[in-house]
C-alpha cells in the first residue's frame, strides 16, 4: 500500500470502513430476517405483542388531512380524505441488527402482523376498519412499529345552522380500538395532532383550527381528533341573500303604484312568490332539526309575513279606491287623516286650514287662502268650520284620496320595517364572523 502514498491509502480506508454497509440489507438478510420472526420465533399476530399481558399496549394516533371532500350540512355528513400515523411497540419484532448486516428496519404486510383494530366511532356507513391487505406495515429493531393507512371517511357532524351562511362548525373524527378495551389497548394521542402540511384547500371551506383529545372515561379509549370549519359565504351571499334583500326593497316599492294600477296586485304576489321560492332553497340546503333556528331563515319568513300582509292591503285598497264617494262618503275620521297626511307629505303645517265647508254643503280641506274641493278651488272666506262629525256636509275628500293617503303611510311603515329587520339580521351575522 505504500507505493499509493498517503491519499491513496487513505482513499482505500475510506472504502474498507463503508464496506459494510454498502454490502447491508441483501434480500437475503431480509429473507433470513423474516424466517427468524414468523416462523423460528412463531410469530402469532393473535397475541397482543406484549410480555405481560396484564399490561396495556400504548396506541399513538396521529391524523393528516389532505382534503375535505364534501360536507353535506342537510344530512349533517363530513367526508374527508387522509392517513393515520399508528406507533406502538411491538415486543415480538425485535432483532439485532448486526446478525443481519445492519438490517435496522423493513416493511411487512399489514396483515401478517398484530395491529389494534382501529376504527371511525362516529362513521355514517358500515362499520369497518382502517387500512387494507395491501398497505405495509414498518418495523424497526427495536420494536417500534409504523402503521400509515389511507383513509377516506364519512362521519357524522352536528351542524349549527344559526349563522348561515357566515356558520362556523366544529366536526370530529373519533378513533376507538373496536374490540379491545383501555385496559388491553391505551389509545393516545400523537404528538403532531392534525397535520395540514398535505391539505388541499376546499371551495366551500376553510380549516381555522384543530386540536386533539384523548377520551379515557369510557370503556374503550378514544382519540378524538376537532376541525374547526368555516363556511365561504360568496356563493351563497350572491345567489341567496342580496336576491332577496332587493326583493325587500321591490316589497316596499308595491306602495309606489297607484291603486288604480292594474299592476298593483299582481306585482305584490309577485313579490310574494319570489320571496316563497327563496325561502324554499335556503331550507332545501340546511338540516331539518329543531335544535337551532336560522337567522336568514328567520329573516326571510319575517319577509314573507309582510309580503302576505302587503298583498291583503293591496287587495284592500282596490276596494276602496272604486267605492262611489257619493253613496259612501269618506267616513269622519278618515278625513282627518287624510288631512294630517297631506300635511306631512307638502310639510306645510301652519297653512292647512282645518276641514270647511261650503255654503252648499261640500267638505273641504284648505291651504293658506284656498281650499280643495272635489272638482274645485274655492275661496276660504266664505267657508265655516265643520262641526264634529257633521253627517249633512258633502264630502269632497274621495276615496282615492284615502288609498293615496294609505299608500303613503304603508310605503313609510314598510320602509322603515324592512330597514329594520335586514340592519338587524346583518349585524347579528356580522359580529358571529367576526
Amino acid at each position: 500500500m505504500a507505493h499509493l502514498g498517503f491519499n491513496g491509502a487513505l482513499l482505500v480506508f475510506v472504502l474498507m470502513a463503508h464496506l459494510p454497509k454498502i454490502l447491508a440489507e441483501t434480500p437475503n438478510d431480509v429473507k433470513k430476517l423474516l424466517i427468524k420472526l414468523f416462523t423460528t420465533d412463531s410469530y402469532n399476530k393473535a397475541v397482543r405483542p406484549i410480555d405481560d399481558q396484564n399490561l396495556a399496549i400504548s396506541v399513538s394516533i396521529d391524523f393528516s388531512l389532505t382534503g375535505i371532500i364534501e360536507f353535506d350540512s342537510q344530512k349533517e355528513k363530513l367526508t374527508t380524505s387522509g392517513y393515520l400515523t399508528i406507533i406502538w411497540n411491538d415486543t415480538y419484532l425485535q432483532w439485532d441488527p448486526s446478525n443481519y448486516n445492519s438490517t435496522s428496519a423493513i416493511f411487512i404486510p399489514q396483515d401478517n402482523v398484530w395491529k389494534p383494530d382501529i376504527a371511525l366511532q362516529n362513521g355514517v356507513s358500515e362499520f369497518k376498519g382502517v387500512g387494507s391487505s395491501e398497505l405495509l406495515v414498518y418495523a424497526q429493531s427495536d420494536g417500534s412499529v409504523v402503521w400509515s393507512p389511507y383513509v377516506i371517511l364519512q362521519s357524522t357532524c352536528k351542524v349549527d345552522i344559526t349563522y348561515f351562511p357566515f356558520d362556523i362548525q366544529t366536526c370530529s373524527l373519533k378513533f376507538t380500538s373496536w374490540s379491545y378495551t383501555k385496559e388491553q389497548v391505551q389509545l393516545m394521542e400523537g404528538n403532531k395532532g392534525i397535520m395540514l402540511d398535505e391539505y388541499e384547500e376546499n371551495s366551500v371551506w376553510t380549516v381555522i383550527g384543530s386540536s386533539v383529545d384523548t377520551l379515557q372515561e369510557l370503556v374503550d379509549a378514544t382519540v378524538v381528533f376537532n376541525m374547526k370549519l368555516k363556511r365561504k359565504p360568496l356563493f351563497v351571499l350572491l345567489n341567496i341573500t342580496v336576491p332577496v334583500m332587493m326583493l325587500s326593497v321591490l316589497s316596499v316599492c308595491v306602495f309606489v303604484l297607484p291603486a288604480e294600477s292594474s299592476e298593483k296586485a299582481s306585482f305584490s304576489v309577485t313579490v310574494f312568490l319570489a320571496m316563497a321560492i327563496f325561502l324554499t332553497i335556503v331550507t332545501s340546503t340546511l338540516p331539518q332539526n329543531s335544535d337551532k333556528v336560522c337567522i336568514l331563515s328567520v329573516y326571510l319568513v319575517i319577509m314573507e309575513g309582510l309580503n302576505t300582509l302587503t298583498v291583503l292591503l293591496t287587495l284592500f285598497q282596490l276596494r276602496l279606491n272604486f267605492r262611489d264617494g257619493r253613496a259612501d262618503p269618506v267616513p269622519y275620521w278618515l278625513i282627518k287623516m287624510q288631512i294630517t297626511v297631506e300635511k306631512i307629505r307638502t310639510r306645510r303645517w301652519k297653512k292647512i286650514q282645518p276641514t270647511a265647508y261650503t255654503e252648499d254643503g261640500v267638505l273641504v280641506f284648505g291651504t293658506g287662502d284656498t281650499a280643495i274641493g272635489e272638482d274645485k278651488t274655492v275661496e276660504m272666506k266664505n267657508m265655516k268650520v265643520l262641526p264634529p262629525r257633521d253627517s249633512n256636509a258633502k264630502s269632497c275628500v274621495t276615496w282615492k284620496d284615502v288609498c293615496n293617503s294609505l299608500d303613503f303611510v304603508l310605503f313609510w311603515f314598510y320602509f322603515v320595517a324592512v330597514l329594520i329587520t335586514t340592519v338587524a339580521m346583518l349585524a347579528m351575522i356580522s359580529n358571529h364572523s367576526e
